[in-house]
């Protein structure tokens, strides 16, 4: 900047030239106009007005800068004259001719680069707030036209709305990536604490976290039937609230209520006999004895109806004997069907075999004299023996006097007391009466 010269020094500096004459003018010079110089001057040469002065006259200085118009390209503005420093005002201060760059408005965003405008070639950079958020474009400023977007960090984590947190009101919302698993809590990581925890990851079963984000955990991790346990505790059927690790096994129904891979015990089989006790297995440890086996004489309960050997002791007539193939009893019956027919009965004529000797009407069929005739109790033969001790009786043999029913007729010695004249006195062939008279001859009297 040029000095500015104080108008009484140029004063004082005239006054002393023409008190010393010094080199000064004591003529006027030889224009026509307005000096009496003698050297004069042709106006042609040492100033550029045409139409000449006396140099008697003061020079114009409008704006009291220290230059006179001729001098000042604006000698109304005390700021602008030659040498003047540039002021960012978009005028020529120095009067140069030229007004610098940075006071120019390239981007006719009504702010210049020396005004402060961060990139004149850009209007949508400037010094404006227009959201009211307290920074401009050229402040950093992402969105001048939303004030929810500006360079506070409200909550403090190191991280404005501009610079991309997704919530300025929270701390835990930013952009750092604490667990280095390539996303932020504002990207989404719900778990920024862990690394195996970030927008899709791989749900990881029994972990217990929400791996992907997704605010849903494995199907594993969650309890479908709501009976306190999942499968990764142990619920070996999440759609039943009966199964679980904690309950009690039910007999009966088949199911592994508690999970542990065994069935109650009364629905295993353990005999491999086909039933369990569930089915009614009297017996599991013992193959021989279940449901609908057939008993055997063993003292057990084959068909586990409740009776050891039950059916098996046979006495259906109620003779007091049991069949041989009966478990228990006398096991001699030959015929359980009839109650004439048992050991030690009396064998009758009646085609069984009563006393159970395996011969039916044995020693019924008597003829114990072999007079060929057997006796009336036989089952077989003439059945009319009267005496089967005595040969000498049995029907069609001779009566002869000795007190016996020879011919079986039922009258011992029938025929064999004769008292043919009825005279008291029997023959003496007779075997009975007086026996003392010779029998008569009755057909030598009729003849």
């Amino acid at each position: 900047m040029i000095p500015r010269t104080p108008l009484h020094l140029l004063i004082a500096a005239l006054l002393a030239c023409s008190l010393l004459t010094l080199g000064c003018p004591t003529q006027d010079d030889d224009d026509a106009t307005g000096d009496d110089d003698t050297s004069g001057d042709d106006d042609a040469t040492g100033d550029d007005d045409t139409t000449g002065d006396d140099d008697t006259t003061e020079a114009t200085d409008a704006d009291g800068d220290g230059y006179p118009a001729e001098d000042d390209c604006d000698d109304e503005d005390p700021d602008t004259y030659p040498g003047a420093e540039e002021l960012c005002d978009g005028l020529d201060n120095d009067c140069d001719g030229d007004v610098p760059d940075d006071e120019l408005d390239a981007d006719g965003d009504g702010i210049a680069t020396c005004e402060g405008d961060c990139d004149d070639g850009d209007p949508a950079l400037n010094l404006d707030d227009a959201d009211a958020d307290g920074a401009s474009t050229c402040d950093g400023d992402c969105d001048d036209a939303d004030p929810g977007l500006n360079l506070d960090d409200a909550d403090a984590d190191g991280f404005s709305s501009c610079d991309g947190d997704c919530d300025d009101a929270d701390p835990a919302q930013n952009l750092d990536d604490a667990d280095a698993d390539g996303s932020s809590s504002c990207d989404g990581d719900c778990d920024d604490g862990s690394d195996a925890v970030y927008p899709g990851a791989q749900e990881v079963a029994c972990d217990y976290l929400d791996n992907d984000c997704d605010s849903v955990l494995h199907p594993d991790e969650v309890d479908d039937d709501g009976d306190g346990f999942d499968e990764c505790s142990g619920d070996t059927d999440d759609t039943d609230p009966s199964i679980n690790p904690g309950a009690s096994e039910v007999a009966c129904d088949y199911i592994d209520n508690d999970g542990d891979g065994f069935l109650h015990p009364d629905e295993m089989d353990n005999d491999g006999d086909g039933h369990d006790e569930c089915q009614g297995d009297c017996d599991d440890a013992d193959p021989a004895n279940f449901p609908g086996n057939a008993e055997a004489c063993d003292g057990v309960d084959n068909d586990c109806d409740g009776v050891a050997d039950n059916g098996l002791t046979f006495d259906d007539d109620g003779d007091g004997h049991s069949t041989p193939d009966s478990c228990e009893g006398t096991q001699d019956d030959c015929d359980d069907t009839d109650p004439a027919n048992f050991p030690g009965n009396t064998e009758v004529c009646d085609g069984s075999d009563n006393d159970c000797d395996g011969v039916e009407d044995d020693g019924l069929t008597f003829d114990h004299d072999a007079d060929g005739h057997t006796s009336q109790d036989t089952c077989e033969g003439s059945q009319d023996d009267c005496d089967d001790t005595d040969p000498l009786n049995f029907p069609g043999n001779a009566e002869v006097c000795d007190g016996a029913d020879n011919d079986c007729n039922g009258v011992a010695d029938n025929g064999l007391s004769f008292d043919l004249d009825a005279d008291g006195h029997t023959s003496l062939d007779s075997c009975e009466g007086s026996q003392e008279r010779k029998r008569p001859r009755l057909n030598n009297r009729n003849h």
